[in-house]
Parts: C-alpha cells; structure tokens; sequence
C-alpha cells in the first residue's frame, strides 16, 4: 500500500511556493537608485545595486556553496548534504525576503515593501541562520521536516532581529548574534527534543579521505568571502573597519586553530577542527567588526575564537549527549560559543564610547534615550540583545523540536544515509554499501 506521507514534500513545496507568488505579486516592489544620484558615499541609497552587489554576491556563494560542501563530510551523506542545503536556502530566501519586508520595509502609504540588494544580501544573512540550524540536524531528520523547521524559524528570527535592531539597537554588523547565536541555539534546542540514543552507535556518522577533501572546499569558500558577510550592509567607516577586522580576525583564527589541534592530537592536525575552527574567528568578530577596535584587537579575538573552537570540539562535543544534544556539525564550537564571544566582545567595546562606532546607529526609535544613548547604556542594550536572542532561539527551538516530532513529518529511516532520499548511481550497489558499513563496525 502507497504511503501518502511520501508525497508530502512536493505538496507543502507546491502550497508554499503558490502563497509566496502571491505575497510578492501583491506587495513587493523594485527599487532602484542611479549612481548618477550619488551624493553622499558615506551613506549610499539601499538601492544602489553598484554599491552593493559585489558583497551580495560573494555571501550567496558563502550560502551555497560554502555551507553546502561544508558539511559533506559525512561518508555517506553528501548527496544530502548538498542537496538539502540547496533547496533549503532556496526556500528560505523567498520566505526572509516577504517577512523581512513586511517587517522591515513596509510603506503604509503604497502598501508594498522594496525589492532591492540589501533586502536579497540581507535575506541570505537569515539562511544562515537557518543552515546553521541544519548542521546541528544534518543526517538525523528528512526534507519536509528541514522545510517545516524553516518555516517556523524564519518568523522568529526575524522579529528577534527586528527587536534587537530598531528597539534594543544592539550593533552587530557581521549578524554574530543574530544569526549565528540565534541558527546555533535554536538548533541545538531542535535535536534536544529529537534526540534518540541509536544517534550515537550509528556507524555512518564517520567521514572518510574524500568526503573531507570535499568537505574543505567549502571551507576555503567560507574563508576566502567572510569579510563580504560581516560587510555587507555597512556603509563609510564602518565597512572598512569590518572587511579588515574580519580578514585579519578569521586568519588569526586560522593561527589558533592549528596552533591548539596540534597541541591537543600530538604534533597532528585533526581535519575537524581545520574544516571548522579555522573560521571561528569570522564568527567571533562580527559584532564588534564594523568597529575601530585595532587590528591587534581582532587578532587577540581570532586567535582566541579558534583555540576555544578546538577545546570545544576536543572536551565539549563528546559529552553534550549526557544532556541529550547530539550536534553533527559541531555548530555550538564554531557558530554558538564563538557568537556568544562576539557578543560578550561588543558588550565591552560598546563601553568604550567613541571607538565602537555604536552611536552613528542610533535613531529615534532606540530604547534607552534614542539617539543620545550613552555608553553604558548601550553595553546594557549589547546584552539584552544577546540574552533576548539566546531565549528567542532556544525556546523557539524545543516548540520547532515538538511539532517535528508528530508522526506526520516524522518519517522513520536510516540515519546518516543518502539511499533514503536519493537514487544513488548504480555503481554504488546495497552490497557496496553493505560492505561499507560492515568494514566500519568492524573499525570501530
């Protein structure tokens, strides 16, 4: 007998994308803004498409490729992997771009939100969040859950962004904790409610030789275009400040990240803490990025990031499932302790006063006297940011966890394996992959 369970994903996919044509038909709209009319290149119009574009590109790579081959490391995932990134993100981005503008951009007077760069560079920014929410999932939960987590995270994150942007005004140019606190704690909290001690034994869990090359690539992508991420939507000052912290910040991590690996696998490097660490300090200075914080500070906060970001992997991971959290990616070391770093850092830089750069960001709408908020105000603001996104993720994750678990998108299968979503090439038989997980027990 047919289980129409297995033509759920084409239907929500069909439903949604029906809903969001008609939401971007009725209320978006194009806006564009000549460069022609440039008069102030401290603070460009959103719309200029040349202003921004090449830092938009570069975080779309980031999202599709960086992340998607990022987390191929699996021996027997990949195909899911890069696959599930890819149609997640595609979701997504339509699903951030109609409730970014609705929240963000909405003109009362033409009953319609812009369409322009920053809001499609801006949309990617809550992808991230959402993949990063994937990679503590990655192998554990099928297509339509991935989709239906989407859906319910998107919403949250952005009004958690909403909140910490216009009523806290909590500065976090490179979105530290917006995304990557919010998509790693929210995560988190998912596979806490998911979680399910055959996770543990599976013998697919493991990586090998290629699927680690592959794995690397993604790496190097995510290296290579980070200072675009943590730039993107700054402007003036603010934007050579941000690509120059990150680039030396995440090299600095780089540093760390071997430096410690080495120390803790004996003159070895462990090709986890290479594929991950190395990026933590990409993560750890996108608060404070767009802020004067000399490039020494941004090697003090790199090379911190990727020490911490090894010690987590090495000490940390092997016992967050004695408290139900099994994290595939590994996503608290490289996105939730570095992020909760970036958010303590701009804690205490948002002290400093003029050097934070914090002030040239408040307007009316700021908690906390408005545009004339003093320093320690604004370090207070800093950490209700942080603690109100901490919140928002996990408490929105256990409800996402829950509505996961009902039996109708809960679809029971082998974990860790690309035979339950893919037709596999024919060279890849049941006997090879048979063998394969025998050969891996046996190593075990």
């Amino acid at each position: 007998m047919v289980d129409p369970r297995q033509y759920l994903f084409p239907l929500i996919l069909f439903l949604f994308q029906i809903v969001f044509t008609f939401l971007l038909g009725f209320h978006s709209e194009y806006k564009y803004f000549p460069v022609s009319n440039v008069t102030d290149y401290e603070s460009p119009s959103r719309g200029l498409v040349e202003f921004y574009y090449a830092m938009f590109t570069d975080i779309h790579v980031m999202m599709f490729i960086g992340f998607g081959f990022l987390m191929t490391f699996l021996r027997r995932y990949s195909f899911s992997s890069v696959g599930f990134n890819f149609i997640l993100c595609a979701f997504t981005l339509e699903w951030a771009i109609i409730l970014r503008g609705y929240l963000f951009d909405w003109d009362s007077t033409t009953q319609k939100f812009i369409v322009d760069v920053q809001s499609l560079a801006t949309a990617d920014f809550v992808s991230a969040s959402i993949l990063i929410s994937m990679g503590a999932l990655l192998g554990k939960v099928n297509s339509v859950q991935l989709i239906v987590m989407s859906f319910i995270e998107v919403p949250i994150q952005v009004v958690n962004e909403w909140i910490g942007l216009h009523l806290f005004c909590g500065f976090d140019p490179g979105e530290s904790m917006y995304v990557h606190v919010f998509g790693a704690y929210f995560g988190l909290a998912v596979t806490f409610v998911l979680f399910r001690s055959d996770f543990l034994d599976s013998p697919l869990e493991k990586s090998r030789y290629t699927s680690d090359l592959f794995a690397m690539i993604g790496s190097i992508f995510l290296f290579c275009f980070w200072p675009s991420f943590n730039a993107g939507v700054t402007t003036g000052s603010d934007r050579i400040h941000a690509v120059t912290n990150t680039y030396i910040s995440i090299c600095a991590s780089v540093i760390g990240a071997f430096l410690m690996s080495s120390l803790l696998k004996k003159s070895k490097f462990d090709m986890v803490h290479v594929q991950n660490s190395t990026l933590a300090g990409g993560v750890a200075v996108g608060t404070v990025a767009g802020s004067n914080i000399g490039l020494h500070g941004a090697m003090v906060i790199g090379t911190l990031a990727g020490m911490i970001s090894v010690l987590g992997y090495n000490f940390l991971s092997p016992r967050l499932p004695n408290i139900r959290i099994h994290d595939t990616c590994g996503v608290n070391n490289l996105h939730g302790m570095p992020g909760l770093m970036a958010g303590i850092t701009g804690i205490i830089v948002a002290s400093i006063g003029d050097r934070s750069g914090f002030s040239k960001h408040l307007t009316d709408t700021c908690r906390g006297g408005g545009k004339s908020r003093d320093s320690s105000t604004q370090s207070g603001f800093q950490a209700a940011a942080l603690g109100l996104t901490l919140g928002m993720a996990i408490v929105g994750g256990l409800i996402a966890g829950m509505i996961l678990r009902l039996p109708i998108f809960a679809q029971k299968g082998k974990d860790f394996d690309d035979e339950e979503n893919w037709h596999l090439p024919e060279n890849e038989s049941k006997e090879d992959i048979t063998r394969g997980i025998t050969m891996a027990r046996t190593a075990l």
